[in-house]
């Protein structure tokens, strides 16, 4: 298991706290109509989305100025038939990141072509997937170390 407490103490040395709030992140979820996972609802504490690990991740808001997760995801729904337990965390060029908020919350990282097939999960190009948003954000701290 990932330590979180460990991860904001980086993060806030390298960026300060950019959180967003318990109020925002409730609105989140009944506007997806899905429930944060327990990693994703601390790291969204002190980290809201933006340019990070070398990818550009939607706001973690119901409303912004920059694309955000609920618009996203909604679109995404709408536009391929994204089943519900996705939210689509960034869109870098040619893939999708999503959090699968069933059970443990993994993170997966696949083609954009192959979007539809995160309801089935039968990819034709084998996706990236980490066990938690804990883990994929370490992953993605460490891609800001070696920046």
């Amino acid at each position: 298991m990932t330590d979180i407490v460990g991860l904001k103490g980086k993060y806030i040395e390298l960026y300060g706290v950019e959180g967003c709030s318990t109020k925002e992140l409730a609105k989140i979820e009944d506007a997806l109509n899905v429930q944060l996972s327990h990693d994703f609802k601390k790291i969204s504490e002190f980290y809201s989305g933006g340019f990070f690990g070398g990818i550009s991740h939607h706001e973690i808001a119901i409303r912004g100025e920059a694309a955000n997760i609920v618009q996203e995801t909604l679109r995404i729904r709408e536009a391929a038939g994204l089943n519900n337990e996705f939210i689509v965390l960034a869109e870098p060029s040619g893939s999708i990141i999503v959090l699968d908020v069933r059970g443990k919350s993994s993170v997966i990282w696949c083609d954009a072509v192959e979007v539809d097939c995160l309801n089935t999960m039968e990819f034709i190009t084998k996706p990236d997937i980490r066990e938690s948003y804990a883990s994929f954000f370490l992953h993605l701290l460490n891609q800001e170390d070696q920046g």
